[in-house]
């Protein structure tokens, strides 16, 4: 109902103390005066999509970044904006909740009152439906007052989290002018970001006064590129998943008779699972990244599983703890090129009935498996003894519908599969259970019986109170949010860098979302050809970062030993409170203050290497610049395939 949206909430003691808390401002933030400095103009992380990219966002793409200044900044080139007219800003969710959001608006309510206490901040109720239905809320520190520092986002809610059609875009385009908006700002992922893009390339396009920015608010960690180190929500999510993971670890090793199978929310990337278990030390966590780098099948995990539970059976271990992202079932080749089979014939108006009869031999092959695990998931053998006269073939049927409705269910944001409606981990579940019982016949295995319990940790964490870091964090982001607005940029995503440093070490700035781009490509290598449009794409674990080289370091260790580790519940103060991301805190991150700093080494070989130089310093620039030049086109050529110029 519109009418429970904004209404003051019933609160525990613990959450009523949440709202005391104040989160603080970074330097650069403070005061009522806005600093922003303009660096180069971004360009797209990947060279061979720049021209796609440009060509679809002729208005918003090749702004340069920009980085707000603390008051003690001697920047000469810097803008100073002393004067702030009053604004009217609108506000919208449309991601997925994530713990933290309420905060976003919070500090950007909080931002604009400081700077002209005439401004108003207008909420969008019932996320992207509200947005085009023009139905508002104005945010005022009564409506806040009891969603400071809270998770959910019902203070506004949200819907379809698509603004994507001509009619979706020229709708929001004019209910920001019937309400005569200054700003939309749009909190959200990868999708919601790239909507974002497109609304102010299009405002843009349209002379509307609107400007456009995105903030980066997914608990799926995802929303990761050299401008966003992390997004709000992921801390907490993984904090509250990681004692519950602890929590199972704990019990296998009391019970000495179970593996436990959990599948991490997480869509397509496994950073999630990464940094639980990071957190936790399960004995195993398979990484969706991984196994599409290896091409594993479906039955190559399952032999890494039973080997695992051989082995560890052998000094005496029947339990265990076994982590799956729930985007592995698009990593293992067979099953997506299946689900993607499947997709095409229901896009083509295929019956579910009758989808098994239209598959490739190959499709029919692996499908005609999936069947068999269904039916042993549910016992039907069990059943059909019990009551013959139930037909196995309707059963068998009915089973196989319920297996390609799985595949088939879709989110409303785009056109993958639902993946938290996959139950992977049962069917590696099951397959496990299978191979085990074979090896125990064959006299190869000698342990116990293997017995798995599977859980979905999927929606317990989303509604969490948020940590202190995405408290800090998403309030921060609000204010950098105002500092956008009173630079007049438009397409720009709000960013904090240098996170897993002390707050008043947190470098704010603005990029755009264009530059954050990229396009899907067919397949690989130099004649790759660009299709589709654009978009803000998700990122996927970095087996090459620290974060992985972290997690691989300990797995031997963490596959035979019990070396379980449980950080708690979520804690707010104390031990623990200020504790950010494992895999944050490890990688080499300050994307925004390293471009700074190049700059002004280029700036001080500029003031050093003038006309009028001696021929020595002449050589020296160029022998040292011609060096840098050659390693780093070489190494830009390796990344995007295409032979240095």
């Amino acid at each position: 109902m519109d009418s429970d949206y904004g209404v003051p909430r019933e609160l525990s003691e613990v959450q009523q103390n949440r709202t005391l808390y104040q989160p603080e401002l970074p330097p650069c933030l403070q005061g009522t005066t806005v600093r922003v400095e303009y660096g180069d103009v971004a360009i797209a992380a990947d060279p061979a999509g720049a021209h796609v990219i440009s060509h679809a966002y002729p208005h918003t793409y090749g702004q340069p970044l920009a980085h707000f200044l603390r008051k003690a900044a001697n920047v000469p080139d810097a803008k100073v904006i002393s004067e702030h007219p009053a604004v009217r800003v609108g506000i919208v969710f449309c991601g997925r909740q994530s713990p933290g959001g309420h905060n976003v608006i919070w500090g950007l309510h909080e931002a604009i009152k400081a700077h002209n206490v005439n401004s108003k901040l207008i909420g969008f109720l019932g996320g992207t439906d509200g947005l085009l239905a023009q139905k508002t809320l104005e945010i005022t520190n009564e409506v806040l007052s009891s969603y400071k520092n809270q998770g959910g986002y019902d203070m506004l809610g949200r819907t379809k989290d698509q603004i994507r059609t001509t009619e979706q875009v020229n709708g929001a385009m004019a209910t920001c002018q019937a309400l005569k908006l200054d700003a939309l700002v749009i909190i959200g992922g990868v999708t919601s970001n790239t909507d974002a893009a497109q609304l102010a390339e299009t405002f843009a396009e349209a002379k509307c006064a609107t400007k456009v920015v995105g903030v980066p608010v997914t608990l799926n960690g995802d929303l990761k590129n050299q401008f966003v180190e992390t997004t709000v929500g992921f801390d907490t999510i993984c904090k509250v998943n990681s004692q519950l993971i602890s929590n199972m670890c704990t019990d296998a090793l009391s019970a000495e008779k179970y593996y436990y199978f959990i599948r991490m929310m997480g869509r397509k990337a496994s950073h999630v699972a990464l940094e639980c278990a990071l957190q936790s030390h399960p004995n195993m966590v398979i990484l969706g990244e991984e196994v599409a780098a290896s091409k594993l099948t479906i039955f190559d995990i399952t032999k890494q599983i039973c080997d695992a539970v051989q082995a560890r059976a052998e000094k005496d271990k029947n339990h265990g703890v076994i982590l799956i992202p729930e985007g592995l079932v698009e990593s293992i080749p067979e099953l997506y090129a299946l689900l993607q089979e499947i997709n095409g014939l229901h896009g083509k108006g295929v019956s579910v009935e009758n989808i098994s009869s239209q598959l490739s031999p190959w499709a029919s092959a692996l499908f005609e498996f999936l069947p068999q695990f269904i039916r042993q998931q549910v016992c039907i053998d069990s059943v059909n003894s019990q009551n013959p006269t139930i037909d196995i073939r309707f059963l068998l049927l009915q089973h196989s519908c319920f297996f390609i409705m799985q595949l088939l269910l879709r989110p409303e944001s785009d056109d993958s599969a639902q993946l938290s409606q996959i139950e992977t981990e049962k069917l590696l579940a099951q397959l496990v259970e299978t191979e085990m019982n074979k090896r125990l016949k064959e006299g190869t295995y000698k342990g116990k019986k293997f017995n798995a319990i599977c859980h979905f940790f999927g929606y317990q964490a989303r509604g969490a109170m948020p940590s202190k870091f995405d408290c800090d964090y998403a309030y921060v982001l609000g204010h950098v949010c105002y500092h956008i607005l009173a630079a007049g940029l438009n397409g720009y995503m709000a960013t904090v860098t240098n996170l897993k440093s002390p707050l008043n070490k947190w470098r704010c700035g603005a990029a755009p979302i264009s530059s954050m781009m990229t396009v899907k490509r067919w397949s690989r290598g130099p004649a790759t050809t660009q299709i589709g449009k654009p978009a803000v794409h998700m990122a996927s674990v970095d087996l090459r970062g620290k974060a992985y080289e972290m997690l691989r370091q300990n797995s031997s260790s963490c596959l035979l030993e019990d070396i379980y580790r449980n950080p708690g519940p979520l804690q707010f103060e104390g031990p623990g409170a200020d504790a950010k991301p494992i895999s944050l805190c490890v990688e080499d991150q300050d994307y925004m203050g390293r471009i700074k700093k190049l700059q002004e080494y280029l700036e001080k070989v500029k003031s050093i290497v003038k006309p009028g130089c001696s021929q020595d310093v002449l050589k020296a620039a160029l022998s040292a610049m011609s060096s840098v030049t050659e390693t780093l086109a070489i190494m830009t050529s390796s990344s995007t395939g295409q032979p240095p110029l």
